[in-house]
């Protein structure tokens, strides 16, 4: 009897010791998983901050090329549109870039502009 439960005993602690590897294995895939989704989800953060960065400066310049193509007497005005329908009166992207937006009357540039929300007086050229 005793040469069974001596075996009995050999036999817990071999699969405890194969259990605990086996967990040890399940750990470290678990966290090796963690880690990668980390590195990945720091990749991502870089590049989406990068895109931003871009499209923060992309904004006003597409605003600038629009206002370009509208403007009477432009170069991007070639088909008439612009010349007979141009802009509506109102605040508009300064097409000189100096501030924000310059006021548009309907049929020139005024020299009324805004810049964060103040008013001034810039000529315009």
């Amino acid at each position: 009897m005793s040469s069974t439960v001596h075996l009995a005993v050999e036999t817990c602690q071999q699969t405890s010791a194969s259990a605990t590897a086996v967990g040890l294995i399940f750990l470290l895939a678990v966290v090796g998983a963690v880690v990668g989704l980390a590195i990945a989800n720091s990749r991502a953060r870089t590049k989406l901050a990068t895109a931003n960065a871009e499209l923060a400066w992309l904004r006003p310049e597409y605003a600038r090329l629009q206002q370009w193509v509208a403007s009477p007497g432009t170069a991007g005005s070639s088909t008439g549109y612009a010349e007979a329908y141009g802009p509506t009166a109102g605040w508009h992207p300064d097409p000189s870039g100096r501030h924000e937006l310059r006021y548009w009357d309907g049929g020139q540039w005024r020299e009324d502009v805004l810049d964060q929300g103040r008013s001034s007086q810039d000529p315009a050229q």
